[in-house]
């Protein structure tokens, strides 16, 4: 039997879970929005977990309207990614290409929740939709604070390492896409 020459891992259904989210932008002050966990005084994204049938893009607006009370869209940027183009016009190598006007993930985070179980956790940038009205009724029970930062202060305020990163590179394409 051949063996693949890449390092490969497989998980079945029952083993993983597909959770979808945004870096969420007001362009409009150049803020970034957080969820304030209340309880373990956490500052952290908005995402959540895919339903059957879903597809991420849906998945991460919806999450974010329902976790944050705002409507938003996902933002068409500048930047690289290894998926070939829309139409392939010729065979290109497994690479990174620098695109302009895409929505795609520009994130992709895997989390290993225990012994053989994961969360993929796909990640878009997306802006609130300031023409359409605050949704005030947010989940039931939810034990969190909205809050919008600005560029600087949400790099020192989010909580993980990880999620300061990541949102340091979404600035990074935010700016290099429409405050140029």
């Amino acid at each position: 039997m051949a063996v693949s020459r890449f390092e490969s891992e497989q998980y079945t259904s029952e083993a993983f879970v597909e959770s979808a989210g945004a870096v969420l932008f007001r362009l409009s002050t150049r803020e970034v929005c957080v969820l304030h966990i209340l309880k373990r005084d956490e500052y952290v994204l908005a995402k959540g977990r895919r339903n059957c049938g879903e597809s991420r893009h849906d998945a991460a607006i919806r999450e974010i309207l329902e976790e944050t009370g705002f409507p938003c869209h996902l933002l068409r940027l500048n930047m690289s990614t290894r998926a070939p183009p829309a139409v392939e016009t010729e065979q290109l190598g497994d690479e990174a290409r620098f695109y302009t006007g895409i929505c795609e993930p520009f994130t992709l985070q895997l989390r290993r929740l225990g012994e053989g179980d994961i969360k993929l956790i796909w990640w878009y940038i997306a802006a609130v939709d300031e023409d359409r009205p605050f949704k005030a009724d947010l989940q039931e029970g939810e034990k969190f604070a909205v809050e919008f930062l600005s560029y600087t202060d949400v790099l020192e305020k989010l909580t993980f390492q990880m999620d300061r990163d990541m949102v340091k590179r979404a600035i990074d394409i935010v700016t290099n896409t429409y405050h140029k």
